[in-house]
């Protein structure tokens, strides 16, 4: 089997292609359907996760996303929130209005600029953030932590494709 060098992480995909030639011929057949199912079982196990937050804490993923990042980076604009976690303005509006609704949050309107309105966590919000159980995507920045730097660049760089593969028009 021929490899190409891509870049520093050549050795590892020639580890991993030796590994893949190991894998029983049937598994290794339509590459393309197992990459479809892996997606589809990490949206079914980030749907469950969601609905689950949403039954126990009536919060969901993004709340709690928008949550944790002003808790850590302190009171934003929603343009920097939106930057920030990758989310349209338009959209975080939204999920900003429920969490001020639950008074998790409160808009703070800029006293030298009052057309500017910052979004900041409240003492509740605070609390939340504290006590609510560890999002999955935490928990899984633990456990890809755990694995070797090479595997990291392979699972960043196969899903950095992915992406762009889907963004294409």
């Amino acid at each position: 089997m021929k490899m190409e060098k891509i870049d520093d992480t050549s050795t590892c995909n020639q580890e991993m292609a030796h590994e893949a030639m190991a894998v029983p011929f049937e598994k290794s057949l339509n590459y393309q359907k197992r990459i479809i199912l892996a997606l589809r079982s990490i949206m079914q196990s980030m749907d469950s996760h969601s609905r689950k937050l949403n039954k126990l804490f009536d919060i969901t993923v993004p709340q709690i996303i928008c949550l944790y990042e002003i808790f850590e980076k302190g009171a934003m604009t929603i343009s920097v929130l939106s930057k920030s976690i990758h989310l349209t303005p338009s959209t975080l509006v939204g999920i900003i209005d429920r969490l001020e609704e639950k008074k998790l949050v409160t808009r703070i309107r800029d006293v030298v600029d009052r057309r500017a309105n910052f979004i900041d966590i409240t003492e509740k919000g605070r609390d939340f953030v504290k006590n609510v159980p560890q999002l999955m995507h935490n928990r899984l920045y633990g456990s890809l932590s755990s694995l070797l730097e090479s595997e990291q660049i392979i699972i960043a760089n196969s899903l950095e494709l992915l992406v762009h593969i889907l963004d294409e028009k």
